[in-house]
């Protein structure tokens, strides 16, 4: 008995490895897999990991007036190697590139912002805001401790500024002398606390002794900096209405590789029984035969996407800025993925091989895609990576219709590239059948 099931498990073996598509797809794919994680979150190439998130700049006075410690703040925030600074002409055009998915953040520097220091003690501070993009709030709550982080470090760098220092000292002293609901008690106070401030650049602190009584209720708010994140609303809406707003395109792209793999297999299963054979001496050409597979992906494609929307709809809350246009786009992307499934149908011709290796190249696709890994983690060659994968455009597209507030000439880049993928899978998934109806 031992014999017998030894002898059929070597039999599985050898069929295993002889399908060399099947064999690499179970012991060389996994060890690929666990490579392409450790490059994401450990970084490739010694450059520290993930992409520097690009952030839009304002200058509300414009950039030709900023203050000093404004270019200060815009060269910190440059300087840090996470983070790629780009001006942005006016409100409008900076929150047009974190509405594209150009931007993480438009952040808004007020003309009012050197002035903002020197009143600081008397309820000034430093004031920045930012509107980031809602479907990427994990970049977003790291960009709040950065901008907190360097708006703080201008406060220190004016500390060790003996002359702007003395500036806001005097300016401050100006403001407390002529409050009109501050008691002289209060004001004495603070006159010793300005004192005290003024000599700490020259006496390394050695002068802040006995200024306990300066920490009281009068200072008990004291906040040097302030920043508003805000999330981005689209023009003329109120925005995501909820969490589902911003997930549900992935979502739409998950259902769409479902179908792909469900008639890639199913065309490869149909060729390696010989049912495809079998149309092809039926009064009906090649052509028509493979236009009617890819019209199924495409029909089942369209009917996945629009089921989840009515779900979303009804069920979660989920709310469509431009109805049209998410017709539009998911009529595009159904498009798209239908030249995906004609690839990996014309290029795997078994069944194993098209279940196996389109499953793997459809994973990779989502992960470097944004469908399971945030952009964000990416390092520089992944993101550019992720410029050949379908659930990338596909994701932007339906989210420009749902939330974002996008024109049809705002989404033009991401219609072209799934076009151009529906295009080309259908192109070499007909050459790939042709040739092997050849042999």
């Amino acid at each position: 008995m031992l014999n017998a099931a030894l002898t059929i498990a070597l039999k599985d073996l050898k069929l295993l490895f002889r399908d060399r598509t099947s064999a690499f797809f179970t012991f060389g794919f996994p060890l690929a897999l666990a490579v392409f994680f450790g490059m994401v979150f450990g970084g490739a190439g010694g450059d520290g990991g993930g992409s520097p998130v690009k952030l839009a700049i304002v200058h509300e006075g414009g950039a030709g007036s900023a203050g000093e410690i404004a270019k200060s703040f815009v060269a910190d925030l440059d300087a840090d190697e996470m983070i790629e600074t780009v001006t942005a002409e006016n409100r409008d055009a900076g929150e047009a590139m974190v509405r594209e998915g150009n931007a993480l953040a438009c952040v808004i520097i007020p003309k009012d912002f050197d002035s903002g220091a020197n009143s600081m003690f008397t309820g000034g501070g430093l004031s920045v805001e930012a509107l980031v993009d809602p479907s990427r709030k994990a970049e977003a709550g790291l960009l709040t401790g950065k901008l907190n982080e360097i708006a703080f470090r201008q406060m220190s760098k004016v500390f060790g500024n003996p002359t702007r220092m003395k500036s806001m000292l005097d300016t401050s002293r100006a403001a407390i002398l002529i409050a009109p609901n501050m008691s002289s008690a209060d004001k004495q106070r603070f006159a010793s606390f300005f004192d005290s401030a003024e000599r700490l650049p020259s006496d390394d602190g050695a002068a802040s002794e006995g200024d306990n009584g300066g920490g009281g209720g009068a200072m008990g708010n004291f906040s040097p900096a302030r920043v508003t994140v805000t999330e981005l609303k689209p023009k003329n809406k109120t925005g995501p209405t909820n969490s589902y707003s911003i997930s549900f395109p992935q979502g739409v792209a998950w259902g769409l590789m479902g179908c792909v793999m469900s008639f890639a297999a199913g065309l490869a299963q149909e060729r390696s029984r010989g049912t495809l054979l079998r149309l092809a001496v039926a009064p009906v050409t090649r052509r028509q035969v493979l236009l009617g597979k890819a019209l199924g992906c495409f029909i089942a494609c369209m009917m996945v996407i629009l089921l989840l929307m009515i779900f979303g709809r009804l069920v979660l809350g989920v709310e469509i800025a431009n109805p049209w246009l998410f017709l539009l786009a998911t009529a595009i992307a159904s498009f798209g993925f239908s030249g995906v499934m004609m690839f990996l149908a014309g290029v795997f011709r078994t069944e194993g091989g098209a279940e196996g290796a389109g499953r793997a190249i459809i994973l990779i696709l989502a992960m470097i895609g944004g469908g399971t890994i945030p952009l964000f983690f990416m390092p520089k060659f992944l993101l550019t990576a992720s410029m050949i994968s379908p659930f990338r455009w596909a994701i932007f597209a339906v989210e420009g219709a749902i939330w974002r507030g996008l024109t049809v000439t705002q989404l033009l880049p991401s219609f072209g590239a799934l076009i151009l993928f529906g295009v080309v899978g259908f192109a070499i998934g007909g050459y790939g059948f042709a040739k092997a109806q050849a042999r």
